[in-house]
């Protein structure tokens, strides 16, 4: 998860879901009705919530719907916070794109996000090492720093950077 190094603390109780809500009216971002989503796989689970691979409309591409398990006022600026986040790096080629907010219940909102279909960078290791060679292995490297470095060039610090995450 992502964490922004200035923050502020809004008093009102509502105020998180009022900023999800005039975004989406606003369309500071993508909305995309729940039932639309087809396919839908878990494939990931922690801590904070789950991730589900899925179909939107007819499209074939595959997208990641991160859920969350609590949906109180810090879950909620944590997920404004992880949006806000989101779109101030979304240029990068080495950062998954997010592309909008679902809601899967009333207030219990889910990030869509672009969809890694070879996993983490864990599982391609481990399924590829032996294929790759040295420069393979430096320009997965180079990426991984460069996505980083644009992360700090942001202010911004990632506060799970583990390699099941990539």
């Amino acid at each position: 998860m992502l964490k922004e190094t200035k923050e502020t603390d809004p008093k009102e109780s509502n105020y998180y879901v009022d900023w999800l809500d005039k975004s989406i009216a606003n369309e500071y971002f993508n909305y995309y009705e729940f039932s639309e989503f087809k396919n839908l796989e878990l494939i990931g689970s922690g801590s904070y919530g789950s991730v589900i691979r899925a179909n939107w409309k007819n499209i074939e591409n595959f997208f990641a719907l991160k859920t969350f398990k609590n949906y109180d006022n810090i879950m909620l600026k944590e997920l404004v916070n992880e949006i806000k986040l989101q779109k101030r790096v979304d240029y990068h080629e080495n950062i998954i794109r997010f592309y909008g907010i679902t809601k899967v219940e009333a207030e219990k909102y889910s990030l869509v996000l672009e969809y890694a279909d070879n996993g983490t960078l864990k599982t391609y290791l481990n399924k590829h090492c032996n294929e790759l060679n040295w420069i393979d292995k430096y320009q997965l490297a180079f990426q991984l720093a460069n996505a980083v470095e644009c992360l700090h060039d942001c202010n911004i610090i990632h506060r799970d950077l583990v390699i099941t995450n990539y």
